[in-house]
């Protein structure tokens, strides 16, 4: 900025050109407001009064000053000069001039040093204006950029550029909070030298300041960091150059994330407006902060469910699309998963001589870990099962590898069979299993034969049974599913209704797919809309 600029860069000419008029008729005296080298920025005051003076009200400065002036001055700062012409005096533009002789007329010197003062106050608040304003702009580009970006250490890299461009500050920090909320990491910096961001970690419990700062929620002012006392690091900041600072919390709906820090170089008192300003800086900060983060979180998301949705794929696939041919028996199951990942599966191993094995398992838990142990049980069980003909060392088996590769709390409940078509017979071992239902002439048969859960005692041992099917058998293989299904009054769909459920739909004469359809209709019949809390897998085997 020009020096002959420095008063009309912020008062217009035409209220320069007024406060001169008005000052000029009070004194009736030729004045001419200049800049500080003495150039006119204003036009010659007609100062003729508007009716006739009274002798007393004649300002007399004896013809002895050519030119004086008086100073217009701000906080020592001069921003200009009122030139003052006497009659008979030199030209209003002649630059020789000089200061108001002090033996002027008291009268004189208050109305002129109160015209000074009145355009040095316009000049001032005009400044001030226009710095509030600029600074709205500013806080108005940064939220536009807040809303704009999605990446965290972006957003916090143009909080802390913007705060040293707001207040002419040294430097500027941000350090958000650690999970435990212990302590503050260094995240952002402006004008900071390596050495000082590197000088360690700050526990908000060891720092006052920032104590008061996340706790209190209060914007706290330092006026000197090299020695005040609640400071972790002063003779760092002492070498750093750091006198004054702010120190604002990072709060977003109540939880605050962290703190931003402002550094001057000299001792700095913050006046309300820039304390405020701060604030505001810190809670649009905040709020970007935090919509970044959510942001991220969103991307992780839905990479996860790509992820998951490509296992739940996989997983589908182990799922057999329906049942093998079986000549005198009529098959159908149904695989209903919780979530994307489940823990049920049910298979069938198809043996020669017409023999076919049916698998029925639940894993303990629900998801990615159940879907997981689901594969590990499903490839173990096919491994044993083709070349082991004793249905009990096959479940002992099982049993060992899971044990073997897995934790004490992961378990497996499976009930394992195989039908012998050209006898009709029926072989098979529950390891811990809800009992699968025989529904036979109107009666209701469980099967229970077998032993505990796989995957606890490696040295456990099952046992298994045969039996003989008969035309019109129904049986019934299903998961804790079905059972535990729960309606809006918290009560369990249980083993009696699924009991009365299975033998409704043999009554109706129906296939095995009519026989699931009716069951898995009366079980939504009683649960409604309530979402489902577990996997669900229905198994049905008719004789025909």
């Amino acid at each position: 900025m020009s020096a002959v600029a420095v008063l009309i860069d912020y008062l217009a000419q035409e209220s320069l050109q007024r406060i001169q008029d008005e000052f000029a008729s009070a004194l009736h005296l030729p004045l001419r407001i200049c800049s500080c080298e003495g150039a006119a920025l204003t036009r010659p005051s007609d100062c003729r009064p508007d009716g006739p003076c009274d002798e007393a009200d004649d300002i007399d400065f004896g013809g002895t000053v050519r030119s004086a002036d008086m100073p217009i001055l701000l906080e020592g700062e001069m921003l200009g000069r009122i030139l003052i012409h006497p009659a008979g005096g030199a030209d209003p533009d002649t630059p020789q001039t000089e200061l108001l002789p002090t033996d002027a007329p008291p009268r004189a010197l208050r109305l002129l040093r109160l015209m000074a003062a009145v355009i040095a106050r316009r000049y001032n608040r005009q400044k001030l204006l226009r710095t509030r304003i600029a600074e709205l702009a500013t806080m108005y580009r940064l939220t536009a950029e807040f809303s704009g970006r999605r990446n965290l250490q972006g957003v916090l890299d143009l909080v802390t550029r913007t705060v040293v461009e707001l207040f002419g500050a040294k430097a500027c920090a941000i350090r958000l909070l650690n999970e435990e909320k212990t302590e503050l990491v260094i995240k952002a910096t402006a004008g900071l030298s390596a050495d000082y961001v590197s000088k360690g970690p700050i526990l908000v419990a060891d720092s006052g300041i920032d104590r008061e700062v996340v706790h209190e929620g209060r914007t706290v002012y330092i006026e000197d960091l090299g020695s005040d006392p609640r400071a972790v690091y002063p003779g760092e900041a002492q070498r750093e150059g750091i006198v004054s600072g702010l120190c604002a919390p990072l709060t977003y709906k109540g939880s605050c994330e962290g703190v931003i820090r402002v550094y001057m170089t000299e001792r700095r008192e913050f006046d309300w407006y820039e304390r405020s300003l701060l604030q505001a800086v810190a809670a649009q900060a905040a709020a970007a902060i935090a919509t970044a983060r959510l942001y991220q979180q969103a991307v992780r998301g839905a990479r996860l469910q790509r992820h998951l949705n490509m296992a739940a794929e996989v997983q589908q696939r182990m799922i057999p699309p329906g049942p093998p041919t079986l000549e005198g028996f009529d098959l159908h199951a149904v695989y209903v998963p919780c979530f994307e990942l489940g823990g049920d599966f049910y298979d069938f191993h198809e043996f020669e001589l017409d023999n076919l094995g049916v698998a029925v398992c639940d894993v303990v838990g629900k998801g990615v870990r159940a879907s997981l142990l689901m594969a590990s049980i499903r490839a173990s069980l096919r491994a044993h099962a083709i070349n082991i003909y004793d249905m009990s060392e096959v479940l002992a088996r099982v049993n060992r590898d899971l044990c073997a590769d897995t934790a004490i709390s992961d378990f497996a409940t499976l009930f394992y069979g195989v039908i012998d078509a050209r006898r009709r017979r029926f072989t098979y071992a529950n390891a811990g299993h809800s009992p699968p239902l025989l529904v036979r002439g109107g009666q209701i048969c469980h099967l229970t034969t077998g032993g505990g859960v796989l995957g606890i005692d490696t040295h456990m041992t099952w046992r298994h049974e045969h039996m003989t099917f008969e035309p019109g058998d129904v049986l019934l293989i299903h998961t804790d599913g079905l059972t535990d299904a729960m309606n809006f009054r918290d009560e369990t769909f249980g083993p009696r209704r699924v009991e009365a459920a299975a033998l409704r739909a043999v009554a109706l004469g129906v296939g095995a797919e009519g026989i699931c359809r009716h069951v898995l209709w009366e079980m939504r019949c009683f649960a409604g809309l309530q979402r489902r809390a577990d996997d669900l897998t229905l198994v049905a085997i008719r004789v025909l």
